[in-house]
Formats: C-alpha cells, structure tokens, sequence
C-alpha cells in the first residue's frame, strides 16, 4: 500500500492524501487499481488505524511520511469487500 502526501508543499491547507492498493492478481484478472483521497492528518491516521496498521509501523511510516513526501507499507492485504467498501475497487 502507498500513500502519497499530495499538497507536501503546501504549508497552510489542510494535508491531502491518496492511498494506493497494489494487486497481487495476475495483471489479466483486474483493471487499474483505484486510489483513495484522504484529507487531513487526523483521518489518515484513522483510515491506518481501520485497516489494522501495526503502531510501530505507523509511527515509522509517518515519519518517512513527512519526510519523503509518500510512504510504502508492505503486506498490507484487505479481502475484495473490504476493498469494495474502501472503494478501492
């Protein structure tokens, strides 16, 4: 999964994000995979949280987060409803 700080230069609105999903399907089972917008720090964290990211990665994520601009989690697997419900697919 990958979440992309998308206004990282802005200093006065409100944080943006997109997270990415990555398929681990065969590339002819599924279309391009949909991002989701996220706006505001306070809901990422809560979006991390209901996804079941584990706290030391989170607080490691965040960091390179702010530092980099976008951040990868690995092995991060939802089921396709939870995907549908996220609509991230």
């Amino acid at each position: 999964m990958r979440v992309v700080w998308i206004n990282s230069n802005d200093t006065i609105a409100p944080p943006q994000y997109t997270v990415t999903f990555a398929c681990y399907e065969p590339p002819e089972e599924f279309d391009a995979q949909k991002s989701k917008a996220i706006v505001g720090e306070a809901e990422l964290l809560r979006f991390l949280y209901v996804i079941n990211i584990d706290a030391d990665d989170l607080k490691t994520g965040s960091r390179v987060l702010y530092e980099r601009g976008y951040v990868e989690f690995a092995n991060i697997v939802l089921s396709d409803e939870r995907l549908v419900n996220f609509d991230l697919r």
